[in-house]
């Protein structure tokens, strides 16, 4: 029997928070739109599942809540600062349900195949039982003129392999199989993290408290700066502003290390040793790490030469005994659903890098093609900046914006691996690493959205020395939202940034008043 043949302007693939907002976003221009999602909810890894993929019991955002909300639908003010994962849950339904997203999703449907046949794409898709893995072999097609693939960059779990893995007679597991240590039975044992992004830290902390374990270490190969939650009184995300990415970049992380050392001391010190700039890595966010490494109940160790039984040996010469090891080594971009020649023009699954026009267009296919949330933060988080990229889809959908020809696209795209090899340090984990303010301004600009100072000079203080939130991208352009203004003047200006505000225009005016004096005994010594 031939699959059944459904019609629609948009398919986005995945309900995660890139796929809800790319719906949102899509109807909103005026498109009918299908969401595609296997599981049977709303909010990909932030729906905690025993048995599947998702958040720790223990996970809360590692950025304040005025910095990963919606643009136009702010967290409610009771909420705390850096939300518990059944808050974010919780937000993520509520922003479905009021923007009546549910009735665009098709839930437990997986994507099969995706094909360009003319100027249509045909998605194949199956129903799948409550596992969400098995097929019910019910194909179906569905035909549609824009695609989004918005399923994520953390798809595929990323594993590191070592000499001698295979002769470990404990367990070993990726973090997205860590619940928490009564969950995974490991009260009481020897534990070691290997990785120590933010899902590393969370773990280790989870396992050196609610875990009492006998001993927990986390073995490293590129070391961190680690950095504490709030800073000087404030959420740490929120010193994030324009005026500090204007400073030269290596005057920028002079600052920032200095007020990492200032708060938390040394990263050597702990044993941390990071092999990069702290501007040059995603930093981890932990208000706990460096108590519990100086209470010895967490120790930091280097990467693992070999694995002998129970034995694990590092680079120093230290080994220790484990009963069980979690990967924390990140994941990969996984997308089966694409044929091999698409695949390519858009994405290396080996490197994890993408060929991206802005990390959303392939110059290969064009704009009838768009990659939602292929982009990692490096302050902030993701959500604004998919946000942005979806509102940005729908105008080039629309036709109110139209991409550059493809050897400019592609010619940029060139100088930004260029610029973005000399920014960040090499690794996996930063191929699609970006600044959220200044990616989401470069993006807002391109069709009417980034937040202008001569618009708006009521707040020109604000959109220069503070974070400002999501909504300051919601002050103008299509879209434009009635209420952006006072959710931006709701986020908490820094004493540090508004300081060293006052303190630049104090400077400056001093400068200028010098300038003047110098002019005009010039000007009145010549006249």
């Amino acid at each position: 029997m031939e699959p059944s043949v459904t019609e629609t302007d948009v398919v986005v693939v995945g309900a995660g928070i890139s796929g809800l907002v790319t719906g949102k976003c899509m109807r909103e221009d005026g498109f009918k739109v299908i969401i595609i999602e296997r599981t049977g909810e709303v909010g990909g890894l932030w729906t905690y599942r025993e048995k599947d993929y998702g958040v720790m019991r223990c996970t809360h955002i590692n950025v304040s809540k005025y910095n990963y909300c919606f643009s136009d639908f702010p967290f409610p003010d009771d909420v705390a600062d850096y939300p518990h994962h059944t808050d974010m849950a919780k937000y993520i339904v509520d922003y479905a349900q009021r923007f009546k997203l549910p009735e665009l999703i098709r839930f437990h449907t997986k994507v099969l195949s995706v094909q360009q046949k003319g100027d249509r794409w045909e998605v194949t898709v199956d129903s799948v039982e409550e596992d969400g893995f098995t097929l019910r072999k019910e194909p179906q097609i569905i035909r549609c003129r824009f695609l989004a693939i918005a399923s994520g960059h953390h798809a595929k779990p990323s594993r590191a392999k070592f000499p001698g893995e295979e002769t470990f007679k404990g367990e070993i597991i990726h973090s997205v199989d860590y619940k928490d240590p009564l969950t995974n039975g490991y009260v009481g044992k020897r534990v070691l993290i290997v990785g120590i992004g933010n899902s590393a830290v969370d773990a280790a902390v989870d396992c050196a408290t609610v875990g009492r374990c006998k001993s927990v270490y986390i073995s490293t190969r590129s070391g961190a700066w680690i950095i504490p939650n709030y800073v000087f009184g404030f959420p740490t995300d929120l010193y994030a502003c324009r005026a500090f990415f204007l400073l030269p970049w290596r005057w920028a992380n002079f600052i920032l290390e200095c007020v990492i050392k200032l708060v938390s001391g040394n990263p050597r010190k702990w044993g941390l040793n990071p092999k990069m700039k702290a501007l040059q890595t995603q930093p981890t966010v932990s208000p706990t790490l460096i108590h519990h490494i100086q209470r010895k109940n967490i120790k930091i160790v280097p990467n693992i030469t070999k694995i002998e039984g129970n034995r694990v040996h590092f680079v120093n010469g230290e080994s220790a005994e484990f009963d069980n090891i979690v990967y924390c080594t990140g994941y990969k971009i996984d997308l089966p659903y694409l044929s091999d020649d698409l695949r390519s023009k858009a994405v290396d699954e080996g490197s994890n890098a993408i060929s991206l026009y802005k990390n959303v267009f392939s110059p290969a296919v064009g704009s009838n093609l768009a990659f939602i949330g292929f982009v990692q933060p490096a302050s902030g988080g993701v959500l604004t900046m998919s946000e942005t990229q979806a509102r940005w889809f729908g105008q080039v959908c629309k036709g109110n914006v139209s991409l550059p020809p493809k050897h400019e696209m592609e010619m940029d795209i060139r100088q930004e691996k260029t610029e973005q090899s000399d920014r960040w340090y090499q690794s996996a984990r930063h191929t699609i690493q970006r600044d959220p303010i200044v990616y989401n301004d470069q993006i807002a600009s391109l069709f009417g959205a980034k937040p202008e100072l001569l618009k708006n000079p009521s707040l020109a203080w604000r959109l220069l020395f503070s974070s400002c939130g999501a909504a300051q991208w919601r002050l103008q352009g299509p879209g434009r939202w009635s209420g952006a203004a006072s959710e931006v003047q709701k986020v908490p200006m820094t004493d540090m940034m508004n300081y060293a505000g006052i303190a630049g225009l104090v400077i400056a005016a001093i400068i200028l008043y010098f300038i003047y004096s110098f002019l005009s005994g010039v000007l009145s010594f010549i006249f």
